[in-house]
């Protein structure tokens, strides 16, 4: 009973449960200290998030996953709250864009439980899927990764203690963040067009919106380290196609080193860039999400 009066005092009695998934997590953990885990081909990343939101002490891995996981297990644990973390899983998904897809209530969260009644024919075995949908056109960005991957990851992480409170592509995080914050002006008087740029640990993801239509996304997970080349590749074929007026739109998991961002405005020249990062944006994001 003691236990019951003092969760109403203090109000934990009325926050969801941790494992809530519906739930944004700082609402879940809102004084607490939770991670966040990156994992991309043979890497791995973490970062622990202070009840600010802030990410503070950070490692990271390289080689494969079990090993990782082993040799990284008691620093991913050192002052998480019961082992609670974010795991973006940026490696073996694709980002396309289709046409058509249901769009009755409730639709994005029944991509996530059952695809196959959205998806039909387009279906695949073996995936797991969520879907952005553009309100002014009848486009949707579909985001499929692979299941096989994504249980291999969970069963790990259950292995060494640590709660996946949840998991997502961050990619597809910062391209849904990105097209909100400057997509807020709506209709045929103020139709925005611009090349996204999203990189996250490596993984890249381009969309080029032309007055509110999404025309093409190109990715490619686990595209680049330090080298800007293999971005620069995928970005060329967007040269010749952005019209008068169209800018750009950049948003990163952690500000780009200099020498990237020299590159970007070398191929894009006269574009203004309007890069949304900040140091630790995707930790960010998800904690106040």
């Amino acid at each position: 009973m003691l236990a019951h009066i003092k969760s109403v005092l203090n109000f934990s009695a009325f926050r969801p449960e941790p494992d809530d998934s519906r739930a944004s997590w700082i609402a879940r953990f809102p004084v607490r200290t939770t991670g966040l885990l990156h994992l991309g081909r043979n890497t791995m990343a973490f970062a622990r998030i202070n009840r600010a939101g802030e990410p503070e002490a950070k490692g990271r891995g390289q080689g494969e996953y079990k090993q990782m996981f082993t040799e990284l297990g008691s620093d991913l644990r050192e002052g998480i709250f019961e082992g609670w973390y974010t795991v973006s899983v940026d490696t073996r998904y694709v980002i396309s864009i289709e046409s058509n897809l249901s769009r009755k209530p409730g639709s994005e969260a029944a991509m996530r439980k059952d695809p196959r009644s959205m998806l039909h024919a387009r279906y695949e075995k073996g995936k797991r899927y969520a879907v952005t949908h553009n309100p002014e056109t009848n486009s949707s960005l579909l985001l499929t990764m692979d299941e096989e991957n994504i249980k291999k990851i969970e069963t790990l992480c259950r292995e060494q203690k640590i709660k996946v409170g949840r998991i997502c592509c961050g990619a597809y995080v910062l391209l849904r963040h990105a097209l909100s914050v400057t997509n807020v002006k709506k209709g045929s008087e103020t139709p925005v067009s611009a090349l996204y740029i999203i990189s996250c640990d490596g993984s890249v993801c381009a969309l080029l919106q032309e007055k509110d239509h999404w025309i093409e996304v190109r990715s490619r997970p686990d595209l680049f380290t330090e080298d800007p080349k293999p971005l620069l590749d995928l970005l060329q074929p967007f040269q010749e196609k952005l019209g008068e007026g169209t800018g750009i739109v950049l948003a990163c998991d952690e500000p780009l080193q200099p020498v990237v961002m020299e590159a970007l405005a070398g191929m894009f020249p006269g574009r203004t860039i309007q890069d949304l990062t900040e140091t630790g944006f995707l930790a960010r994001l998800l904690h106040a999400h």
